[in-house]
């Protein structure tokens, strides 16, 4: 009895003592938690304060920003150059560097070869094959014996199609250079005029008047030596004067560079289609209306004769003094996805080249009637602080003034500035500038 009473009384010391173990460690682990939480705080509360400090720091710099939100896309062309400069360039890049990736990174070709030819053989095959051009043959004909006819139905692109795609976006960008290159001949900076009409829009009071004053002055002082003809060469003064007699230099010249270029965009999307069909070989001005007859007659957009799957090569194999001719089917995965990228190609090349075409038409009609840009300037001008416009009456001599304003002083350039200026900016500033060129005119 009494070595069991010993025994009960050993169990619940040992049963306290390990509550009292159980309790001190939860009582760790919950120190430990509550450190943990309390240094989480501490570090959330330091990540809130830097996020509250920067807050601050952006409301105080919100003016800057909206400054530097207005001016860093602003560019002196107009949308539709920069559709064809920047989206089609990109589109080109972005096209060039899939097909690129399909053809190094994956297995372009796969030739069929006898079974007794090595793995060696076999992708020494596979490269030859890609290198030298394959050739169709309809499954329906035989195979000519003539080397010389096989090499009539060759296809010669698939390995540069990538280059192809690259050239053409280098075309897109040409006119581009074509702006840049000899508007600055002008004598005027059409980005820091544009620069220095957006800055307005973000200033109030007095810094607004002197910002207006200030880009008014520049595109007076552009307005006074449009008409000197400059030249870095002595011995081109004699082509300038003859240009400038024909009316190029005298406030017409700006005008004549962005009509040149609006034609160089749509001439150089047609001539691709051209270039296009020249290095790929296989009727590509075609492509587009073989597409949609195919899709209208129910039968499959492949078309096996442009972009055939499966096509045969040949080589030579010398051992020792014996050499021998083979004949191996290939297949050309890559052209599923090249026939898909050519069609979207040519579609894109006749979109471009129509959208192109009606834009320098309707720049052209619109520089040379003189009645469109009196109505443009029109209204933007205010007389005694009322808006004038096709409909609003005014004294026939501010009519005749303001005819001069526009075709004397202003002229095709000026009219030019201030359409970039409504488009770029907005008309509000458009409107403060042409009123202040007005009144500096009628003075």
């Amino acid at each position: 009895m009494q070595n069991a009473h010993t025994f009960h009384q050993r169990r619940n010391a040992v049963k306290v003592k390990c509550s009292c173990v159980l309790d001190k460690q939860r009582e760790h682990k919950t120190v430990q938690f509550s450190l943990a939480i309390f240094t989480f705080s501490i570090y959330m509360g330091r990540a809130v304060a830097r996020r509250h400090e920067q807050t601050l720091q952006g409301i105080n710099d919100f003016e800057l920003a909206r400054k530097l939100a207005g001016i860093k896309d602003l560019t002196d062309d107009s949308r539709i150059h920069q559709l064809n400069r920047s989206g089609c360039l990109i589109f080109f890049i972005a096209v060039a560097i899939a097909v690129s990736t399909k053809l190094y990174v994956g297995n372009p070709i796969q030739c069929w070869c006898p079974a007794q030819f090595t793995k060696y053989q076999r992708a020494y095959i596979d490269s030859y094959c890609w290198v030298r051009n394959t050739y169709v043959i309809d499954f329906n004909s035989t195979i000519p014996n003539d080397k010389y006819l096989r090499h009539e139905t060759e296809i010669p692109y698939y390995q540069w199609t990538p280059i192809i795609l690259l050239f053409q976006a280098v075309l897109f960008y040409v006119p581009r250079l074509f702006w840049k290159g000899f508007s600055g001949y002008s004598s005027l900076n059409i980005k820091k005029i544009i620069k220095n009409s957006n800055e307005i829009s973000y200033k109030y009071g007095k810094e607004r008047k002197e910002s207006l004053k200030g880009t008014v002055e520049y595109f007076e002082k552009y307005l006074k030596i449009r008409n000197r003809v400059t030249t870095r060469h002595r011995n081109m003064e004699q082509t300038n004067e003859t240009i400038a007699a024909m009316g190029i230099h005298k406030g017409n010249y700006i005008v004549l560079i962005f009509l040149l270029t609006s034609f160089l965009y749509a001439a150089t999307a047609l001539c691709q289609i051209f270039i296009v069909d020249s290095l790929l070989g296989i009727r590509f001005k075609t492509l587009g209306p073989d597409i949609l007859k195919r899709a209208t007659n129910g039968d499959t957009l492949l078309d096996p004769n442009r972009f055939p799957i499966v096509t045969f090569c040949d080589f030579e194999l010398r051992q020792m003094t014996n050499v021998q001719t083979w004949t191996v089917q290939c297949s050309l995965p890559i052209n599923l996805f090249s026939e898909k990228i050519f069609i979207a190609n040519w579609f894109l090349l006749v979109i471009m080249t129509i959208i192109n075409a009606i834009y320098f038409l309707y720049n052209l009609v619109s520089t040379f009637l003189p009645y469109r840009a009196e109505v443009y300037v029109q209204k933007f001008l205010t007389v005694d602080g009322v808006r004038t416009g096709m409909y609003q009456k005014i004294p026939e001599h501010l009519t005749e003034s303001q005819k001069d304003f526009v075709h004397s002083y202003l002229r095709r350039d000026g009219v030019f500035l201030i359409w970039m200026l409504s488009n770029k900016v907005n008309q509000v500033v458009t409107g403060e500038i042409v009123n202040e060129l007005w009144m500096n005119y009628t003075k």
